[in-house]
């Protein structure tokens, strides 16, 4: 069997392991438009300022022997601009055609460009890939004023580590705060205040307009008419599924490529993965593109199996976020605001937890600020649906742990509420 993968990231090698656990024998054929082995994105900006280079292993997310060891044939630096579905074929960018008999669409997502002039002037940059890190540190020396436009993970992170460069740094953000679908009010607090620690600017309810220049960019005007000098800027808006091969290709496609609960797609031969595929967001019982690396894992696995012949469902996921800005961690799952849900909560000096559980007492959402020892375990209750009624109350207590959890665990059997 041929068995041919677009893209070449954490869906992708998740779904090259799960084929060789249970296959030998098939052809694996990676294509990719990048010429490098799966690196890890969330490290860009850390390569940017020279926290990291690529002759490191961690900025990797495999060993460089990782092709080999599985059998893969690669093609990297190429691009797919065709699948052919009838044919089972892909077509490259070099007119080369590529036979498939089970394909797997893990091409992730691409930056959004928002709709402003001056995105075409030197020195405006995106971060999604090794290219675009590697112009803007190749750049950093013409830059002294920067404007990150986008508070999200990769526009905050962004921000913190060209100011601590040295550089002038103004991070323009669309809603009130940064991190917006990630924290609440309280939590983005935490962050704000370490941002403007390390001297970053923030404004917040605004929005670039324009970037102005004449070939190089000279600064930004935003739509409540200030103006703001600046010789770099970096968009992070955010990413959308690259779902214009599926489309193209009569493919379902929404949101993102829509596949079923074993990642297959409209075509039986076809499946997607990772931040292309609009698959089950088990919290807010729906299909959605969730764009993080452990779904994009989970998911680039089950396809794997599947493609091989087995029978192996998604069981979905949710939102799951972590970052450090500062001196300052957090982890955020699931929902994290609402007004529908039971709230628990406490704050308290670099510390903020937050718990949100639905009238059936199921974890639904979790925020931990400073402290997230206990991550893993709020995780494991939201994934499972875990009835959380006789353990809640001891959510906010400083030490909470598996010492109240096997503690209620052995009441309940005596009780026989649970075998």
């Amino acid at each position: 069997m041929r068995v041919v993968i677009i893209g070449n990231s954490v869906a992708a090698v998740n779904a090259i392991e799960a084929v060789r656990e249970k296959d030998k024998i098939s052809t694996i054929t990676v294509i990719s438009d990048e010429n490098y082995r799966p690196y890890s994105h969330p490290l860009l900006p850390n390569l940017v300022v020279g926290d990291v280079s690529r002759s490191e292993e961690r900025f990797y997310y495999r060993r460089a022997d990782f092709y080999e060891k599985n059998k893969v044939n690669t093609v990297l630096g190429k691009k797919v601009v065709r699948i052919l579905p009838k044919n089972k074929q892909v077509e490259l960018d070099n007119a080369q055609k590529v036979e498939y008999d089970k394909l797997l669409i893990a091409c992730g997502g691409s930056p959004i460009k928002p709709p402003m002039e001056g995105l075409e002037l030197e020195g405006v940059h995106t971060l999604t890939n090794i290219k675009a890190a590697d112009s803007l540190k190749k750049d950093l020396k013409n830059i002294k004023k920067c404007v990150v436009i986008g508070g999200g993970l990769i526009g905050s992170k962004t921000a913190e580590k060209l100011a601590k460069k040295g550089l002038s740094v103004t991070l323009v953000e669309l809603m009130r705060r940064v991190l917006y679908p990630v924290l609440d009010d309280t939590g983005a607090d935490y962050i704000h205040r370490e941002l403007k620690a390390l001297g970053v600017r923030l404004i917040l309810n605004d929005s670039v307009e324009e970037i102005f220049g004449d070939k190089r960019v000279k600064g930004v005007r935003l739509k409540s008419g200030k103006q703001i000098e600046s010789d770099g800027v970096v968009v992070a808006v955010g990413v959308a599924p690259n779902t214009s091969l599926a489309r193209e290709a009569g493919l379902d496609v929404d949101r993102g490529v829509v596949v079923n609960d074993f990642m297959q797609t409209s075509d039986e031969n076809i499946f997607a993965a990772g931040d292309v595929a609009q698959a089950y967001d088990l919290v807010v019982g729906q299909k959605r593109p969730i764009p993080i690396l452990p779904l994009a894992a989970r998911q680039g696995r089950v396809a794997g199996l599947n493609m091989v012949g087995l029978d192996v469902k998604y069981k979905g996921g949710f939102p799951t976020n972590s970052i450090t800005i500062g001196k300052v961690s957090f982890i955020s799952m699931g929902i994290v605001d609402s007004d529908e849900l039971e709230v628990l909560k406490i704050k308290k000096e670099g510390e903020y937890r937050k718990f949100l559980i639905d009238k059936d007492n199921r974890l639904k959402g979790a925020i931990l600020v400073g402290n997230i020892e206990k991550a893993g375990m709020f995780n494991w209750m939201i994934q499972n649906r875990f009835d959380v009624s006789w353990i809640k109350d001891t959510f906010l207590n400083s030490d909470f742990g598996w010492k109240y959890f096997d503690k209620a665990f052995r009441v309940l059997r005596l009780d026989r509420k649970i075998k």
